[in-house]
């Protein structure tokens, strides 16, 4: 009997994963990612080779997640693949290579003035959708698959006439508000609330890999994700925003967490060595 990547997980996850539940869930979180790419949750176990598995990694990286979190994909997937092999579902494994890590690799956050220019780049082109996409990525803080996945529908607007987004479903399984500025929701607006509609995987990347040659110098670490790093700092630098707010605001559970989202600018720490000398 043949079985579709995503049934066998759904059958054996209490065999593939057999120790806490919230584990086992997180697995199969992944595993329904790894699904939801492509045709790959339809695709019979043994009909993957090694470059399907490198394509799907690309996915991640491009979505901001580091080497290492994408090993813990490869984990996943060793697993399941390993299983199908035990039981005689399929013959072999695909021997996929994964990604060696490196410390720090990531850049800090976005200058204003790259900002700027990234914005730019993209207005009057036919990728003029992508200057949206950027403001709603450094003004809020959200994930590219949060903001693809908003509607009219989750839009709401309160007592004072401030306008917040809903996302009922995030990453840590939490649902959370995010309030938008004028900024964010002119960008929203100009995506007709909608931007799932502007968002097609392949042009979406390959207009931020142009970008990213012409501006940033073709360095593979500046991913959209950075832009999610760029409003956790400048909620810390220039708005002086505590990190149990900024945890909030970008919906994370662990204030550890958030710490690693926060980076110091040199005008903050100049500031600060500043003030310790009363200013002189």
């Amino acid at each position: 009997m043949t079985y579709d990547f995503l049934t066998f997980v759904m059958f054996e996850q209490h065999r593939l994963w057999s120790g806490t539940d919230d584990h086992r869930r997180k697995s199969v979180r992944k595993a329904e990612k790894f699904a939801n790419f492509r045709d790959y949750g339809t695709r019979d176990l043994g009909d993957f080779k090694p470059h399907n598995i490198h394509d799907f990694f690309d996915s991640l990286t491009q979505e901001g997640l580091s080497d290492n979190t994408v090993n813990h994909y490869a984990a996943m997937l060793t697993r399941v693949f390993g299983h199908a092999v035990n039981e005689e579902h399929i013959t072999h494994a695909p021997k996929f290579t994964w990604r060696a890590t490196k410390t720090n690799a990531r850049p800090l956050f976005f200058t204003e003035e790259q900002l700027e220019r990234m914005e730019a780049y993209f207005k009057g082109t036919d990728d003029a959708y992508m200057a949206h996409f950027i403001v709603l990525g450094h003004q809020t803080g959200m994930r590219l698959g949060e903001i693809t996945g908003l509607t009219r529908d989750s839009l709401e607007q309160d007592d004072t006439g401030a306008n917040w987004v809903h996302l009922e479903d995030t990453k840590n399984g939490d649902e959370r508000y995010v309030p938008l500025n004028k900024r964010a929701h002119d960008a929203l607006a100009a995506l007709d609330f909608l931007p799932a509609r502007y968002f097609e995987h392949t042009r979406f990347y390959r207009a931020w890999g142009r970008m990213r040659r012409d501006l940033l110098h073709r360095d593979p670490r500046y991913v959209f994700h950075t832009l999610r790093h760029t409003a956790a700092t400048k909620m810390a630098n220039d708005i002086k925003a505590n990190s149990a707010v900024i945890g909030l605001m970008l919906g994370h559970r662990s204030e550890k967490t958030t710490r690693k989202y926060i980076k110091a600018k040199p005008s903050a720490l100049q500031a600060i060595a500043a003030q310790m000398s009363g200013g002189a």
